[in-house]
């Protein structure tokens, strides 16, 4: 752990393994607070981050198990006088937001505030705030915070509790996790891991907020409870004589509910199918805000794993997780797999990128940035640029990975028959984009319009200083070419932290900023129309007059251009 915590930019973690109702390891390591040089114990307190949505899931397993929701019901039911967005048809149900597939999208700007009461009120902030859908329920795998803070939402309803004090006193207290809440009080807690991001060579202290979509992510706990919900997950509900759940509950939880393709691993409620070694593995991660986490569960073993670090840095949870199993149980030589031989996998090949921020303003411009490409290979295999690997085809529309048969892929097609998404287990999913959606599309936009602006600057300053139409065509590309500079360094820091200032809204040098192209977009106008009336008078020579055309047209295209890849408006 030591030399795999320093390689991994780790300070702190803590690991609890369960099996057939023992606790078999509960251990600490290295420091929780890098200034105070605090040990990592068991008892020292971290943010599950989105690891709490596998309480959540378990907490509507119990109202289901009361009768008091039903999860093939729509959500709304339950939720007297809540609208979502375009209305509550068709409806979403709780069994599509326990498993992801609700279609509704995600954001992560402005989910966060620094007063812990202004994240109290759940309805409030959804009705609010909710994402729009993205697609139709039940149809597509489309992770998201939003989705099950819904469930969270339906079950504070039913149960007349605010949803903090549900999970309180009818999970967390009945196990015994003593240590652990939803979004408790942060300021001066001695005992709480502070959360650590690498960056530029350093830690860095990461935000601290309250989560306005605490089923989410809102959990806070400790190894040491953690290992006591790992417990019931594997015994029937049951820990120290007190049940929160009854077996057949549990199993319905941990079941199968959806798969891209049958021969695929899928999605239970709040949990993810991982197989490896032969064994069925259920889990959930959670990463951000200076932490990282993993709940990992065997059902068919009765064995239990958590890994919690206070860093986001992700390896080491999966690195954990990896060798734990190799170690325990090494399932000997898989059966060779043999590829049906797909006559075109050119299908599958081109851009693909995230989505789950598809409906949210200034979002979208990470995941075009983050786009990887599948390329098909001589050997008739296709490969990941954000995946190792050669991948071959081993039922229609699954692909495994030729050299580690545990790693497997899915594909989805679209109404026509086209390939539209990928889903990498537990929980990567992509969309295939056409050209006019890629990243060179993109860069060859920013480039064009970035060169137009500048020649634009260049021959006002030279040799145009008092002519009035040039004047105006100047200060419009030098505002727009300020904009093409400044977007991409104010996100540049941000870009690889998970968990960030702009959780808690954009700062006032977002807005000041994305304000520009408004600006610039209305003196298109009037620059328009003065170079029609320039190219009308013959008033310069014909190179210079499509030059002052070209600039027009740019600016006037402008914001359609940044419309198009949501950069055009403020509080994204």
């Amino acid at each position: 752990m030591g030399a795999h915590m320093k390689e991994m930019h780790v300070p702190g973690a803590t690991v609890e393994v369960v099996s057939a109702g023992r606790v078999l390891l509960e251990k600490g390591y290295g420091v929780a607070d890098l200034e105070r040089a605090t040990p990592f114990v068991p008892q020292t307190r971290l943010r599950a981050k989105s690891v709490s949505k596998t309480f959540t899931a378990t907490g509507v397993m119990q109202l289901a198990k009361a009768g008091k929701l039903d999860l093939s019901a729509s959500v709304v039911s339950f939720i007297p006088g809540f609208a979502l967005p375009g209305g509550n048809e068709p409806p979403i149900t709780l069994d599509e937001l326990l498993t992801q597939t609700s279609g509704l999208g995600d954001r992560g700007i402005g989910t966060m505030v620094a007063d812990r009461t202004q994240a109290t009120d759940l309805r409030a902030y959804l009705q609010a705030r909710m994402p729009s859908r993205l697609a139709p329920p039940g149809t597509i795998f489309l992770y998201t915070d939003h989705g099950i803070s819904l469930a969270g939402l339906a079950t504070q309803e039913v149960s007349g509790l605010p949803f903090a004090q549900y999970m309180r006193e009818r999970l967390l207290g009945p196990l015994g996790m003593d240590r652990s809440a939803f979004d408790p009080p942060l300021e001066g807690q001695t005992d709480l891991a502070i959360g650590y991001q690498f960056n530029g060579g350093t830690y860095q202290r990461a935000p601290v907020g309250y989560f306005l979509v605490a089923p989410a992510v809102g959990l806070v706990t400790t190894g040491h409870d953690m290992g006591r919900y790992l417990t019931a997950m594997l015994e029937g509900g049951i820990v120290d004589g007190r049940s929160i759940l009854d077996r057949e509950a549990i199993a319905i939880q941990e079941e199968k509910h959806f798969a891209l393709q049958p021969d695929a691993p899928g999605v239970a409620y709040g949990l993810y199918e991982w197989p490896r070694n032969g064994e069925r593995v259920l889990l959930h991660g959670g990463l951000g805000h200076g932490y990282s986490t993993l709940l990992v569960l065997l059902p068919e073993r009765r064995v239990g794993l958590f890994v919690g670090a206070n860093s986001d840095e992700p390896g080491l949870r999966w690195s954990y997780l990896r060798a734990f199993l190799d170690h325990y149980y090494q399932s000997g030589s898989h059966p060779a797999s043999r590829s049906i031989g797909d006559a075109d996998l050119s299908r599958f090949a081109g851009s693909y990128r995230e989505y789950r921020y598809d409906g949210g303003q200034h979002e979208l411009l990470k995941q075009v940035i983050d786009q990887g490409a599948i390329t098909v290979n001589a050997d008739a295999t296709i490969s990941l640029s954000w995946e190792p690997g050669h991948w071959a085809e081993l039922a229609p529309l699954v692909f495994e990975n030729v050299d580690d048969a545990d790693e497997r892929l899915s594909f989805q097609m679209d109404a026509s028959g086209r390939i539209a998404r990928v889903l990498l287990p537990p929980d990567e999913a992509r969309v295939k984009v056409g050209l006019l959606e890629s990243l060179e599309a993109f860069i060859a936009g920013f480039v064009i319009f970035a060169l137009l602006f500048l020649s634009a600057v260049v021959w006002w300053l030279a040799f145009a200083r008092r002519n009035r139409t040039r004047v105006l065509a100047g200060v419009v590309a030098l505002l727009n070419l300020v904009f093409l500079v400044a977007a991409p360094i104010l996100f540049l820091p941000y870009a690889g932290l998970n968990g960030t200032e702009i959780d808690f809204g954009e700062p006032l040098r977002f807005t000041i900023v994305f304000a520009i192209p408004f600006a610039t977009a209305a003196l298109a106008v009037p620059l328009a129309t003065a170079a029609v009336l320039a190219w009308r008078a013959h008033s310069s020579g014909h190179s210079t007059r499509l030059h002052l055309a070209a600039i027009a047209v740019a600016a006037v295209i402008f914001p359609f251009f940044l419309g198009y890849w949501r950069l055009f408006g403020v509080g994204g």
